[in-house]
């Protein structure tokens, strides 16, 4: 065998087959860090950014100021009622209860939160008619009268509070929570301690009087039959200092207001003046 055609042979030659293969030895290992990071940047999954929207919370925000908003105006909204001086008027409430206001009285109760609780805010003097259904309040500054359906009359001005039933029963409760109930024809009065003194009454009609504008009084403060002279009239009335009197009798509101002040001055012996700005004094005759 010829040994040189051999080594010759250039398919079996390796040095002929390694100057065939090139090795990347030019790259750099800059180079190649750099696609290898390049590749690993690719394979990596994106990130998902997430993002908070306050949409949803402002809008239960919003809707829970509306209802506490809402809930306000139904609970706290009031409507007064003032009777002026000189004048009789009647107030109706939601539930059909009624009322009749004497001069110079004012009330007030939660027209829209009526349904919830009958209560209201009276000063002055009035004859209520209650619709039957729940627990009927009037608070008043030195009591409260409590009621499911009748019909009972309220004096409360200054330091006098008297509750007198006609139908039904009524509850009257002080200031210092001592109560009473009340049958038809009954008055409670309560006193500046707050102690309730019960009586009936030989002719319950008097007590509402004042409805057909008569007024009586029995053994009642002169400051207190004057106070309601000025209520029917309009009109100011003072009253000389001492005049520590009580007063029993009835006037009509059909009369002149200077014949009234003389039917209730002639019997103390005292009389009245005209002053130069319209109003009256109730002065001692000597």
């Amino acid at each position: 065998m010829n040994r040189n055609n051999k080594h010759n042979n250039p398919a079996t030659d390796p040095g002929d087959f390694f100057k065939k293969v090139e090795i990347p030895y030019a790259r750099s290992k800059e180079d190649v860090w750099a696609a290898i990071s390049s590749q690993m940047e690719e394979e990596r999954p994106p990130k998902t950014a997430r993002i908070f929207s306050f949409r949803p919370v402002m809008a239960v925000a919003a809707t829970l100021l509306l209802l506490i908003a809402l809930f306000s105006i139904m609970r706290f909204y009031t409507k007064t009622v003032d009777c002026p001086s000189g004048q009789h008027l009647t107030a109706t409430l939601p539930d059909g209860s009624s009322v009749e206001m004497n001069a110079g009285s004012t009330l007030k109760y939660h027209p829209l939160w009526w349904w919830a609780s009958r209560s209201l805010r009276f000063e002055g003097e009035g004859f209520f008619r209650v619709e039957k259904g729940s627990k009927f309040n009037v608070r008043s500054a030195m009591g409260e009268t409590s009621v499911l359906g009748t019909t009972f009359n309220i004096y409360s001005r200054d330091d006098t509070y008297r509750v007198t039933c006609f139908t039904g029963k009524v509850k009257v409760t002080s200031v210092t929570k001592e109560e009473v109930i009340l049958g038809p024809d009954y008055t409670a009065s309560v006193n500046k301690s707050g102690n309730i003194i019960v009586r009936k009454e030989k002719q319950p009609e008097t007590t509402i009087s004042w409805r057909e504008n008569m007024f009586n009084f029995t053994a009642a403060p002169l400051e207190e039959v004057i106070r309601e002279v000025e209520r029917q009239y309009g009109v100011s009335i003072s009253m000389e200092p001492g005049m520590d009197l009580y007063y029993t009798g009835f006037f009509s509101k059909d009369k002149p207001v200077e014949e009234v002040l003389n039917i209730i001055c002639k019997p103390f012996g005292i009389t009245y003046v005209k002053t130069a700005d319209g109003s009256y004094r109730i002065i001692s005759d000597q």
